[in-house]
């Protein structure tokens, strides 16, 4: 009887270090690594760690104590299936040349609506320079519709950033014709300039566009 039960303890024993080893080498096997070669892996950090010496708890709890770091367990981060961040900014001709009065960037914006657009839909535009006021680009950041778009300071101030951009000028339309800044467009307009600050990336205009007008926060001493 004391034979059987021994018999029985050892075959458990056996079936837990398996278990260890197969678990321990599902976590660190390489992509396109051999099975068999992360089984070795794995029993050797396995008999370093000492825990194919006790019992399933044993090991359990030294794996607990043992088997975690900064990165969470030892083995779940596999550097060579992490993807590369690439950031490219492609330079094209340039647009305006340097920026000067804000009625050449108001010509522009309005010649980026297409015919009888201005006044079906909002659009939001940034136009982003060098510290030489040079114009590096332009984006459509968002179009809305008659009444409002959306707008988000991260995706704004993520492309000034990839561009090397130190300025930066805010321009949308109000398709209904008023050029009255609405509460909305002064409180996006002081957010996205106080965003800025921490950039070192400047807001040096919010141009609020229509088929035969204009308003700009500069000219106003508005909100900048």
């Amino acid at each position: 009887m004391k034979q059987s039960t021994a018999k029985r303890k050892g075959k458990s024993k056996n079936t837990n270090r398996v278990t260890l080893i197969s678990k321990r080498a599902k976590q660190i096997r390489g992509k396109g690594e051999k099975w068999t070669n992360a089984i070795k892996r794995a029993t050797l950090e396995l008999k370093k760690e000492g825990a194919l010496n006790g019992t399933a708890k044993t090991a359990k709890k030294k794996a607990l104590t043992n088997n975690t770091s900064l990165y969470g367990v030892k083995g779940q981060f596999k550097p060579e299936i992490v993807p590369e961040i690439k950031l490219t900014y492609t330079r094209g001709r340039r647009l305006l040349g340097s920026a000067g009065s804000p009625d050449q960037i108001v010509d522009f914006v309005r010649k980026q609506f297409k015919k009888g657009t201005i006044e079906t839909r909002e659009n939001f535009y940034v136009i982003y320079l060098n510290h030489k006021n040079t114009i590096l680009g332009y984006h459509l950041h968002s179009t809305g519709g008659l009444s409002g778009t959306v707008i988000d300071a991260r995706i704004i101030f993520a492309i000034a950033l990839k561009s090397l951009a130190t300025q930066i000028i805010l321009s949308h339309n109000h398709p209904g014709g008023g050029l009255k800044p609405s509460k909305q467009d002064i409180e996006q307009t002081t957010k996205i300039a106080n965003n800025g600050k921490l950039h070192n990336i400047k807001v040096l205009d919010h141009l609020i566009i229509t088929k035969d007008g204009y308003f700009s926060f500069a000219e106003e001493n508005l909100a900048l």
